[in-house]
């Protein structure tokens, strides 16, 4: 027997090849678990370094020289792609494959498949490795002698080689928890066999058999121990990325057998235990709500699940997923998106449906009831439950039908709110009227319907109703008595009677005609009131401003007016604005406690960069009392706080249904002036040219 044959080193030898073999078959086995991108790469670096550790090992068992060079050459076969695999891997499980690119791969390619031809056709040429060194074992000193194609491919050896550990050492550096210890162990399997091939070239050469196989045999060994003890290559770096783009949400990684293998800072919110003591439990020891994970985990899609109580308790939406298509669907995900707020929004939302009067109710494309508020059965009378999906229009008043689906068909069609009004039946046999604003939410997924918000308006219909009435039968019967009152006192007037009694009857007709003017002011207050909504007009108002100052001429004849007024000025209001320009100019006469009560006028800008043009009335009368007006501006009449008249109230209302102006101002030195601001048509011009005008 030789040397070889006694000597432990060779028992090592084997033992190593079959541990490289081993871990080649471990990987290549558990294809559905590992990464296919380093599953290959890996395997195939163990496949070339058992290849050569077991080649190298029946060299030194060979007794011919034909036998040795033959699994010598075998050996180098290993050898030479062991360094670029090695390379390859690195790259890939450090996330850095976006540089593996076709035209590099063939680059890689190109040295080993070099060093591999250069060695099988030795005979031929000599060069690269002799045959004679092939059959000593491959010990060999980096002498200046040394053929510069090997001096080369050793170089390109020990370049690929700290490449790859540099590579994973990066990431061992980035990393934390069970990836950093991952990688600490890829890197010293990566450092022993470079230590070794140091100590081979340049301390001992001496050595009876080459240390470099040999080392391959310990870093395998290293690696399958990693494998069962670490999860190593379970989840790769790809999980790390997953979890980083995910890191508003916690993420926890599971193996394939619903093992946590890592998680993210936000996950320590749904786990029993700090992160580093889940490492390697089944999450559904470790994490806060079992029975939703294992649903999700099971095929639910998501699940909402609480974690905590009181003002700590959590909202969570849970689902899982695969960490990508690389891992087969074995390695997995678990997503607790933080759903607190939008929790909260919806009981807030929830709470105000329950407790509120209106009727809220969510249709489908059909018109069936999918939900019905709490609130139906307090105002109709009708259990919310029981009406869900029935039709919508089955408690419409028949009359009322046919204009409801109109409204129905419109919701359908648009995107806007529509307004309708229409009678629903009471549970008792009544009819009440609502008013209902629908909206088409249809594309909305958290609603999926139409919505409907109903309010009970029959109070209000009916006191509309009834004051419609009563201000019809108050304006006619008024009127036509009013009449009467007037025929008589100008009968009286006619007549020869006393002086005193002239004075009692010019009274009577005085106030039967202000009772008539009540009578058109109420009116004129109905018609504003009555009206909707709509855009406002372009109004000419120098034109009614003058009309007005005109009649003053002829029924006050002691009154004296002064005009300031421009030649036209058009402003944006409503039709009614030449009524409550009147109004005001009849109270600074008919309040004026002057024996001659002066009216002035004026129409101006209101500021330099302002577009309102601004209308003037000034009196010199006793001016209106502050009570008066504190109560015009709040808008609120009291008992003991009232305007007298209703003069005030038309040129307030007509003022805002303008989206204009109203104040009052004192005036100097006796007196009241009331401004009207209104939006003018064309901006400044028209006041300005006119000035311009008058003034030269």
């Amino acid at each position: 027997m030789t040397y070889f044959e006694q000597s432990p080193f060779l028992y090592a030898l084997f033992t190593s090849g079959v541990l490289a073999g081993v871990v080649t078959i471990v990987v290549l086995g558990r294809f559905r678990l590992y990464s296919r991108r380093v599953r290959i790469p890996f395997a195939l670096l163990s496949l070339s370094g058992a290849l050569w550790v077991t080649a190298y090992g029946f060299q030194l068992l060979s007794t011919s020289p034909a036998g040795e060079l033959f699994y010598a050459r075998i050996a180098w076969v290993g050898a030479a792609t062991l360094p670029t695999f090695w390379l390859v891997f690195s790259l890939v499980y450090a996330g850095e494959d976006q540089l593996l690119t076709r035209r590099v791969i063939a680059f890689l390619a190109v040295e080993p498949a070099l060093a591999i031809a250069l060695t099988l056709t030795s005979d031929s040429h000599g060069l690269f490795v002799p045959p004679e060194l092939l059959r000593t074992g491959m010990l060999v000193r980096l002498t200046t002698d040394a053929d510069p194609l090997l001096v080369g491919h050793v170089s390109y050896v020990a370049a690929a080689s700290i490449i790859g550990v540099s590579v994973i050492g990066k990431t061992f550096l980035s990393s934390d928890g069970v990836h950093q210890r991952q990688a600490a162990i890829l890197v010293g399997t990566g450092v022993i066999p470079l230590l070794a091939l140091a100590w081979k070239l340049f301390w001992d050469p001496a050595l009876p058999i080459d240390p470099v196989p040999l080392s391959l045999g310990v870093s395998a060994g290293i690696i399958l121990w990693a494998l069962y003890r670490y999860r190593l290559f379970d989840v790769t770096p790809i999980a790390r990325d997953a979890i980083i783009s995910e890191m508003r949400d916690a993420v926890v990684v599971l193996d394939d057998h619903d093992r946590v293998v890592e998680s993210n800072g936000s996950a320590a919110s749904v786990l029993e235990h700090p992160a580093a003591e889940c490492i390697g439990q089944p999450v559904l020891d470790v994490i806060k709500s079992p029975d939703v994970v294992q649903k999700v985990l099971h095929g639910r899609d998501r699940l909402e699940a609480a974690v905590g109580d009181g003002a700590d308790k959590r909202y969570f939406e849970v689902r899982s997923g695969s960490v990508s298509e690389q891992s087969q669907n074995r390695a997995k995900l678990l997503v607790f998106h933080d759903v607190t707020e939008r929790r909260q929004t919806e009981e807030e939302f929830r709470a105000l449906i329950e407790n509120s009067r209106d009727i809220i109710t969510v249709l489908d494309e059909d018109g069936v009831r999918q939900y019905t508020s709490p609130s139906m059965e307090d105002v109709l009378g009708f259990c919310p439950e029981s009406l869900v999906g029935e039709s919508v229009f089955s408690l419409v008043h028949p009359d009322d039908r046919e204009q409801v689906r109109a409204d129905f068909e419109q919701v359908m069609e648009g995107d806007s709110p529509v307004r309708s009004e229409f009678r629903i039946r009471h549970k008792n046999g009544t009819w009440r009227r609502f008013e209902t604003v629908s909206v088409n939410l249809l594309d909305d997924p958290s609603v999926n319907g139409i919505v409907l918000n109903s309010r009970d308006v029959t109070n209000r219909y009916r006191y509309e109703q009834r004051l419609r009435v009563l201000n019809r039968v108050l304006r006619h019967d008024l009127r036509n008595d009013m009449n009467v009152i007037l025929g008589h006192a100008d009968l009286l007037l006619d007549e020869r009677i006393p002086a005193e009694s002239k004075d009692h009857a010019r009274t009577i007709k005085r106030k039967a005609s202000s009772l008539v003017e009540l009578g058109e002011q109420t009116r004129h207050i109905d018609t504003t009131l009555d009206r909707g909504t709509a855009e406002l007009e372009q109004v000419e108002v120098i034109q009614r401003i003058e009309k007005e100052l005109d009649g003053i001429d002829a029924n006050y004849p002691r009154a004296i007016v002064h005009r300031d007024l421009p030649d036209e000025q058009w402003v944006y209001a409503d039709d009614l604005i030449e009524s409550a320009i009147k109004n005001l100019i009849d109270n600074a006469i008919e309040h004026n406690d002057r024996v001659l009560p002066e009216v002035s006028v004026s129409v101006e800008m209101a500021a330099p960069s302002d577009d309102f043009v601004e209308i003037h009335i000034e009196d010199n009368g006793p001016g209106i009392p502050d009570a008066e007006l504190s109560v015009l501006e709040s808008g609120i009449e009291t008992p003991l706080q009232h305007i007298s008249g209703l003069g005030l109230w038309l040129v307030r209302w007509i003022v805002d249904r303008s989206h204009g102006r109203l104040r009052f101002v004192e005036n100097e030195p006796r007196g009241t002036v009331a401004i009207v601001s209104l939006r003018c048509v064309d901006g400044k011009a028209t006041v300005q040219e006119t000035a311009s005008v008058e003034s030269d």
